[in-house]
C-alpha cells in the first residue's frame, strides 16, 4: 500500500479534474444531466483510480487501476472534443483540458511502465529482511 499523494500523477489528476469541473461550468442547460455529468465522473475516475490502487498492497495490484485511469483519461479526451465540437466552450478552453489529458495519460502510462519493469526485476529493490544468523552480513 501506497499513498497516492506521493505520486506526481495523482496531483496532474486532480488539476485534470478541477480543469474539466472549470470547462463544464457554462455548458446549457440540457447538457447538464448527460455530457456535463458523464465528463465530470470520467475526469473524476482517473485520480480516484489511482487512489484505490494505491490502497492494495504491492505495484502488480496497482496496474489494473492505472489502465482504467487511461481508460477515464481517452474518455474525458473524447467528450471534451465532442462539446468542443458542439460549441459549448471555446476552443482555448477545449486545449487546456487536452494538454492536461495527454500529460495525465502520459504519467500513467510511464508509471504503469515502471512497475512493469520493477516486477520483471529491472529495478527491484533491496531485499528487505536480514540475512540468517549464521552468514556473514
Amino acid at each position: 500500500m501506497q499513498n497516492p499523494k506521493k505520486l506526481a500523477v495523482y496531483g496532474e489528476a486532480r488539476e485534470l479534474a478541477v480543469a474539466v469541473y472549470r470547462l463544464t461550468r457554462p455548458f446549457p442547460r440540457e447538457e447538464q444531466f448527460a455530457r456535463t455529468r458523464q465528463l465530470r465522473r470520467a475526469a473524476v475516475s482517473v485520480g480516484s483510480n489511482i487512489a484505490e490502487g494505491c490502497g492494495h498492497k504491492g505495484g502488480r495490484a496497482l496496474i489494473p487501476y492505472l489502465h482504467h485511469s487511461i481508460g477515464s483519461a481517452n474518455e474525458v479526451e473524447f467528450q471534451t472534443e465532442l462539446a468542443g465540437r458542439r460549441g459549448y466552450c471555446s476552443s482555448a478552453e477545449v486545449d487546456v483540458v487536452l494538454e492536461r489529458v495527454l500529460r495525465t495519460r502520459r504519467m500513467l502510462i510511464r508509471l504503469e511502465a515502471s512497475i512493469q519493469r520493477d516486477l520483471e526485476g529491472g529495478n527491484a529493490p533491496p531485499p528487505t529482511h536480514d540475512p540468517p544468523p549464521d552468514q556473514p552480513r
